[in-house]
């Protein structure tokens, strides 16, 4: 991204090596389909560790469903119109507690070579503060055991709700 700097006495330097900053960006449902679908299979990569299980193949009418129950909200981290990651939530009232309504992360996604970089944080943060303003009192995160988020979540003062335990059946 070029820019153009203008100083007091009218002379013009152009920057041909300024980087463009990754902005965050509430988004559709089908602008997440359309935006983020090329980073699906970088992420499944990363996380899915049953692949022989669990084939990559998002369940677009429920996701649909729940969109139009106003049961979930997206943001997308762009650069230059191209996007970098994204954090897809569930809003819900829950089944045990009728009154307490949260909200759920479904998938949380930088690429890697922008982690680190503090967009992640501002993605979370971004995420809690609409989860908020939905009237949601619990945020609620999962990450895979001794990751960088699994790590991070407790300095963010999260702490453990559940422990989820998988088994082929």
């Amino acid at each position: 991204m070029s820019s153009v700097t203008v100083t007091k006495d009218n002379k013009a330097s152009v920057n041909e090596s300024r980087v463009s900053k990754p902005t965050i960006e509430l988004a559709t449902l089908a602008e997440w389909k359309a935006k983020a679908t090329p980073l699906f299979q970088e992420h499944y990569e990363e996380i899915a560790l049953r692949k022989d299980l669990m084939e990559l193949k998002p369940n677009w009418p429920l996701y649909e469903a729940m969109n139009d129950n106003n049961g979930l909200f997206v943001y997308l981290a762009m650069q230059d119109n191209v996007c970098i990651g994204y954090s897809l939530n569930l809003v819900s009232y829950h089944l045990h507690y009728a009154d307490l309504k949260y909200c759920t992360n479904d998938v949380l996604f930088i690429k890697k070579e922008f982690r680190g970089s503090r967009i992640g944080l501002k993605i979370m943060k971004v995420t809690e503060e609409h989860a908020k303003a939905e009237g949601c009192t619990i945020m609620l995160w999962h990450a895979k055991e001794n990751t960088a988020l699994d790590k991070l979540l407790p300095r963010l003062n999260y702490g453990v709700q559940d422990i989820m335990y998988s088994k082929e059946l």
